[in-house]
């Protein structure tokens, strides 16, 4: 089942990520795994791997497989997956070189980092 953002959402997203923002798309799917980049589990309230690097352009998703609602959140604000409930899976490509930590607004003590290289 995909998971529908408002209108309004995704045009305040593409004017913050169109205007230079590390992550050019964030959204929302329901395949089982990424067709290309890598993919984050969410498991027993950590994100793994806790350390991904990747080439710049790559796609990752965030899968949950906890039973509490998680996010993964750029601490500059650079890319959020929103509210993922059990099963839930979100993307953001990564375009800009960087290193970039994340954590989830819910559960702040997890916390990881993406190495993204040019």
């Amino acid at each position: 089942m995909a998971l529908v953002r408002p209108l309004g959402f995704l045009a305040a997203a593409v004017l913050l990520f169109g205007c230079g923002g590390s992550a050019s798309t964030t959204s929302q799917t329901a395949s089982s795994s990424p067709e290309t980049g890598h993919a984050v589990m969410i498991r027993n309230y950590s994100f793994a791997p806790g350390e991904l690097t990747v080439a710049a352009g790559t796609k990752v998703t965030w899968s949950n497989d906890d039973s509490a609602s998680h996010t993964a959140t750029a601490t500059d604000g650079s890319f959020d997956t929103g509210t993922l409930k059990h099963g839930a899976q979100a993307s953001a490509t990564l375009s800009d070189p960087g290193t970039f930590t994340y954590y989830c607004q819910f559960h702040p003590f997890m916390k990881a980092k993406i190495v993204v290289e040019g």
